[in-house]
């Protein structure tokens, strides 16, 4: 999509990457984020969620588009 390729141009651009060097930046990120959401589990009590937004959330989640 047009749209992804000029994000990652973007990116590339302020970094002063090449493309696959932004891959490896955005993979390596995406690990990280994966590795910080496994330390956060089970951090949340059940008093803490809002249960309107989360319902809000699954609707736009599964809505049709």
């Amino acid at each position: 999509m047009d749209d992804v390729y000029a994000d990652l141009y973007r990116l590339k651009r302020s970094k002063g990457m090449s493309f696959s060097e932004v891959f490896r930046y955005l993979l390596e990120e995406r690990k990280d984020d994966r590795e910080s959401i496994i330390n956060l589990a089970g951090s949340i009590g059940e008093e803490d969620v809002d249960r309107r937004m989360m319902e809000k959330m699954k609707r736009s989640a599964f809505a049709v588009r």
